[in-house]
């Protein structure tokens, strides 16, 4: 678990800093102060849901497939409804947040597969 905090701290770090550069250059008139907020949403749920998963795997073995899919589909969801949410209360920006939004989720979500899949591999 370690590693993977310090992984995915430094992941979030990478994408602050270009997420900073893009929109203090290139995208800035699609810059919303939503932005950082949004990528330590998905910092901490990433870190979080690891953390679960990683007590399932060891604990529940031939059962971790079922919960591992059933923990994905609670957290695709847990992320639509807050972009609903996000978009319910600021409609002028809606573009740029399911833009950035979806861009993330592809981060975070590969990024825990990765890591999840490498653990996975030394277990066996």
């Amino acid at each position: 678990m370690k590693q993977f905090l310090i992984k995915s701290t430094l992941l979030t770090i990478i994408v602050l800093v270009l997420g900073g550069i893009l929109y203090f250059t290139v995208l800035q008139p699609y810059y919303i102060t939503a932005l950082p907020w949004t990528v330590l949403f998905f910092y901490l749920v990433t870190i979080l849901v690891h953390q679960y998963l990683l007590k399932v795997a060891v604990k529940s073995g031939s059962r971790f497939t079922s919960y591992y899919m059933a923990v994905s589909f609670l957290k695709m969801f847990f992320y639509l409804a807050v972009a609903i949410v996000y978009v319910i209360f600021d409609r002028e920006n809606v573009k740029p947040f399911f833009a950035n939004f979806l861009l993330l989720y592809i981060i975070y979500t590969t990024f825990e597969v990765s890591e999840f899949l490498k653990f996975v591999n030394q277990k066996k």
